[in-house]
């Protein structure tokens, strides 16, 4: 398991090194998106970024094994979802780009059901049920991804706080479905090791798209009003149980080693 460990720590590492290039909006970081978008929406792609590198990072560090089932399975299916819409648009618009991104993204995706497909029949280290409040909760953010996920994908105005073309719009649609299948499943399987990685990546996705999206409140204009109330609200509510279960309650906070 060494090896493995090391794998993903460094593809963790990688991954948040490709944050910040897209957060700080870096020329190098802003090619590897084969859709022309604006400030928030490279943003927004940080904090995604940032949400699926802090769970991989915390199951290599604390070798929960068992959790890898769900992250691969859908973050497979987010990167899936991704690279065949980028195949259609090329199809349609035969642009190189969007033949190699889909091409690269398939490959991530494949990479990640293996690790699902592998990480289905480890065993969890920490099987301590889930706080029945935060299973409630997980219960409403996963209505809330679904809601605005199938919005998305039906590209209909004004779903997210920020201008998107309709091609960005499918995209991010497909981004907010998949996480809703990896808030789901700890409220099928209610164990504490199954909850950690999507409150860890929650917590990183809020931490990154806040600052942002407050800014915004200064330059808004008044169709994106409700929705930018909307995002912030459920940011501050997220980050708000990701700060209390992982770092304040006696009973479910994260240890100095990351295993409980």
């Amino acid at each position: 398991m060494r090896n493995l460990k090391i794998v993903l720590l460094a593809a963790g590492i990688i991954i948040l090194t490709v944050t910040l290039g897209f957060f700080l909006q870096l020329t190098w970081a802003t090619r590897l998106w084969p859709l022309p978008d604006g400030r928030l929406s490279y943003n927004f792609i940080a904090a995604i970024l940032a949400g699926s590198a802090v769970p991989l990072i915390w199951i290599a560090l604390s070798e929960e094994w068992g959790a890898f089932f769900n992250y691969g399975l859908s973050f497979g299916l987010l990167y899936g979802g991704i690279g065949i819409y980028a195949f259609l648009l090329f199809a349609r618009d035969s642009h190189i780009a969007l033949l190699a991104f889909g091409s690269i993204i398939i490959i991530i995706a494949v990479c990640h059901f293996m690790g699902a497909a592998w990480g289905r029949n480890q065993s969890l280290k920490d099987r301590r049920p889930m706080p029945s409040l935060l299973r409630w909760a997980f219960v409403i953010e996963l209505a809330v991804l679904i809601l605005v996920g199938i919005a998305l994908l039906q590209r209909t105005p004004n779903t997210l706080p920020w201008p998107l073309s309709q091609e960005s719009s499918v995209m991010y649609g497909w981004v907010f479905v998949s996480l809703a299948l990896y808030y789901l499943y700890p409220v099928l399987n209610p164990k504490w090791s199954h909850a950690k990685g999507p409150l860890l990546g929650f917590l990183a996705y809020d931490l990154v798209l806040i600052g942002p999206l407050l800014a915004r409140f200064t330059n808004l204009n008044p169709e994106f009003q409700l929705g930018q109330i909307t995002a912030v609200a459920i940011i501050t509510v997220s980050a708000a149980l990701g700060i209390f279960y992982l770092f304040i309650n006696k009973g479910t906070r994260l240890s100095r080693r990351l295993q409980m």
